[in-house]
């Protein structure tokens, strides 16, 4: 079974929502598990990553404060890297190279195709 990455579009929440979502975790923050106070920012943040194979179903969201939404998403082993790594790890299996940095001149990669007596010439466009 293989998850696609990154293909899932994001929705957001009507107020009705976020009330649902706020009682049934009763106020409490689902990544510290303090309570939410009120007029603290908090948003609807999903427990598994969309960009990971998370869906948008309401299962899979809660509420967290935004500070620790951040650190989540944005921290050293947060979900951005993991999400980037999948990315990564997909575009090897699939046999997709990157290219990394300007090519080296005159080696295929480049536009331009060194002759043996030293002259550049534009390399043939295929």
């Amino acid at each position: 079974m293989t998850v696609d990455v990154g293909t899932t579009p994001r929705k957001p929440l009507t107020p009705t929502q976020r009330l649902a979502l706020f009682e049934r975790f009763k106020g409490i923050c689902v990544l510290c598990e303090r309570k939410i106070e009120a007029g603290e920012p908090w948003i609807d943040e999903h427990l598994r990553a969309l960009g990971l194979g998370g869906s948008n179903d309401l299962e899979n969201r809660g509420p967290a404060h935004t500070a620790c939404a951040d650190l989540k998403t944005h921290g050293k082993d947060g979900d951005l890297a993991r999400i980037a790594k999948a990315k990564r790890q997909k575009m090897r299996h699939l046999g997709i190279r990157t290219r990394k940095g300007p090519p080296i001149p005159g080696s295929r990669d480049s536009g331009w195709k060194r002759k043996m007596d030293g002259t550049l010439v534009r390399r043939n466009v295929r």
